[in-house]
């Protein structure tokens, strides 16, 4: 037997409160819609603003847990495990907002500011579905700022700039060494020291960026890199500086082995740069 939908914005009367002042303080209204068809996808909305802000508290307990950041990538793994919790949630409160927002943008537009519950709730039920459901789970593991998002492409909020990728600011660059072993056992150390070039030398062109040779492996994304100095994101540097990067180690008979201690290093603005050194 099919479980009923409930429509988002009859939940609870603390969200229709919410909903309601969020419809009072927007910046900016959609063009076009009637008071009950933007109050009702507003209510969906927020519905689906707070329980994206109640799994992110839950879940961080587990992300910064030390045991998971040391085995495991956090960007990597994040989005599998949000993904499936999400998709179990939608499931298990019929929480189908898609299904919400389609039904509530069909009503007609002179709809005035009146919805019949009942009406609107079989037309939800209609619409709803594995398609819808897996949307909402997508969007919910986003998190609030993928909700936020919606709201700003929607017209709910103001369109602020934001970025769902990490990056430098302007005064930094990010760098990171992957060693591949041959010959070194043991440890291997990473020096990266900023230098003065040698009189009447000149600086080599700054690099803004690395291109790779293939995809990185599946494992590489989701798990910590043993070999990868820092095993997570890069370290910082500062753009337009000469730096020395020294890997160093040792092969199985105690012999030094050395790698790009020889050559220098400029890094421009904002730049993500990935070594990958033989030893």
């Amino acid at each position: 037997m099919k479980k009923k939908l409930l429509p988002a914005f009859t939940l609870s009367p603390v969200l229709a409160m919410l909903s309601t002042t969020a419809l009072a303080q927007a910046e900016q209204r959609p063009i076009g819609l009637s008071d009950a068809v933007y109050s009702t996808s507003l209510s969906a909305l927020t519905v689906l603003f707070v329980t994206a802000v109640i799994l992110e508290s839950a879940f961080s307990v587990i992300f910064n847990w030390r045991v998971f950041l040391s085995y495991f990538s956090a960007s990597g793994v994040k989005t599998v495990v949000m993904v499936v919790v999400s998709l179990l949630v939608v499931y298990i409160f019929n929480l189908d907002v898609v299904a919400s927002l389609v039904a509530a943008y069909k009503m007609p537009t002179g709809t005035g500011t009146s919805v019949d519950a009942s009406a609107f709730a079989a037309n939800v039920e209609q619409i709803s579905g594995p398609t819808s459901s897996i949307i909402t789970a997508m969007v919910l593991a986003g998190g609030s700022a993928g909700v936020n998002n919606l709201l700003n492409a929607l017209g709910f909020r103001s369109n602020r700039e934001t970025r769902t990728e990490p990056a430098p600011p302007e005064d930094e660059a990010w760098v990171a060494v992957k060693v591949k072993r041959v010959n070194a056992v043991g440890l291997v150390h990473v020096s990266v020291s900023k230098v003065s070039l040698p009189s009447g030398e000149v600086p080599p062109p700054a690099i803004a960026g690395s291109v790779s040779s293939s995809r990185p492996w599946i494992g590489d994304l989701l798990l910590r890199s043993v070999d990868r100095f820092p095993q997570n994101g890069g370290y910082v540097v500062k753009p337009n500086e000469v730096y020395r990067i020294l890997v160093q180690g040792t092969d199985a008979e105690g012999r030094e082995l050395t790698r790009l201690g020889n050559r220098y290093f400029v890094f421009a603005p904002r730049a993500i740069v990935d070594f990958q050194v033989e030893i």
